[in-house]
């Protein structure tokens, strides 16, 4: 019988940090799923810079589970743990959840995703979607996709949160990302949109489950800073191209 999956295999990318309230359901939670898929998995805990126990939780997980491995680090930085489990992945799809974010109904969009696409994103800005989250939160991030389009010209509605790449993608594009912190995703996604391929987008559902681990109030500066600043790379790198 012919699977109605597109990838045989797949990895998830979980960025953790002082997550030790909730980080064994949820792994375990996710484990689950991706049981469910019978398709050949694995799951990476990239943590960073944790000053509670959810390394040595990580690691005891890992332990009990051949398909979970545990990456570390020592500086809190959610983009370099990021960038760091996407170029550990082995898969042919890599899945980036958050430990407080995670859907089934993704990951079989993700695992079904039409050839011709090197990219799928849960977008929480689209009709069909249903955002749970505080007010401030939703401002915000309308407000910064308003500049993602201003400065970048980018067709994509939302660049947070759940998101599905090609490896062979992540390979082609990953050492020339500049930004960390914030935006290396979103980055990374420009960077696929501007070469013309292809991303596809599908609704989010989302309901926060506790709050924040990140204060926004002092996210915004930060990513108002690493925006204007990758403005820069970007204009400086089309001044060489038009030069060649």
């Amino acid at each position: 019988m012919q699977s109605k999956f597109s990838f045989n295999s797949f990895s998830i990318v979980i960025p953790i940090f002082n997550e030790q309230e909730i980080l064994e359901e949820s792994v375990n939670n996710i484990f689950a799923i991706c049981k469910r898929t019978q398709k050949k998995f694995e799951i990476i805990l990239s943590e960073n810079g944790s000053n509670d126990n959810t390394l040595e939780i990580a690691k005891k997980i890992s332990n009990e589970h051949s398909e979970i491995k545990v990456i570390s680090s020592n500086t809190p930085n959610y983009g370099m743990a990021l960038r760091s489990g996407f170029i550990e992945a082995s898969n042919s799809l890599v899945v980036s959840f958050d430990i407080d974010y995670y859907s089934e109904s993704f990951l079989n969009m993700a695992l079904m995703l039409e050839e011709d696409f090197s990219a799928i994103t849960a977008s929480k800005r689209l009709v069909q979607s249903n955002d749970g989250r505080r007010f401030v939160r939703k401002i915000a991030t309308n407000t910064f996709v308003f500049l993602l389009k201003l400065l970048f010209r980018t067709t994509l509605s939302d660049t947070h949160g759940m998101k599905a790449i090609k490896k062979i993608c992540i390979d082609e594009f990953v050492n020339d990302v500049v930004s960390t912190q914030d935006i290396f995703d979103t980055e990374l996604l420009i960077r696929i949109e501007k070469s013309g391929k292809k991303i596809k987008e599908v609704p989010a559902i989302v309901n926060e489950i506790r709050p924040s681990v990140s204060v926004i109030y002092k996210r915004i500066p930060r990513t108002l800073k690493s925006l204007f600043k990758l403005k820069i790379v970007f204009y400086k790198e089309s001044l060489k191209t038009n030069n060649l």
